[in-house]
């Protein structure tokens, strides 16, 4: 009796130890956002550039500033797109919401309220 509580043991140490090193891999990976983006053509904001973190947190940068323009937090909407919650590095209290719509794997579409405001293609060093 006590060999096949070892040996159920062992087997069930072995299974829990697989899964685990199986969600642990495959939850580690970065987004498909993850990177720098370079602004690919002339928006109304002057959007510049947007760089996604492996953690959540993004900056985009206007071409008038070294100084990102928005700080955001950012989610996973799906295996491509990333939820944007963003604050005025001026304006503090408001949060707005955008998207980054990953196209392809080297263009990316910013959205805000519904609208495309800005396209930018994946940065060489990303």
């Amino acid at each position: 009796m006590l060999n096949l509580i070892k040996k159920h043991t062992k087997n069930y140490y072995i299974f829990l130890f697989s899964v685990l090193a199986t969600v642990f891999l495959t939850g580690c990976s970065p987004h498909t956002a993850t990177g720098t983006w370079l602004v690919s053509e002339v928006n109304t904001n002057n959007y510049s550039k947007i760089i996604v973190h492996f953690e959540p947190k993004l900056e985009i940068y206007s071409a008038q500033s070294n100084k990102p323009a928005l700080y955001c937090g950012w989610s996973g909407a799906n295996k491509s797109d990333i939820i944007l919650e963003c604050m005025s590095s001026e304006d503090q209290k408001e949060m707005d919401v955008y998207q980054l719509n990953v196209t392809d794997e080297s263009k990316a579409e910013l959205v805000y309220k519904g609208e495309v405001i800005a396209k930018f293609t994946r940065s060489p060093e990303s």
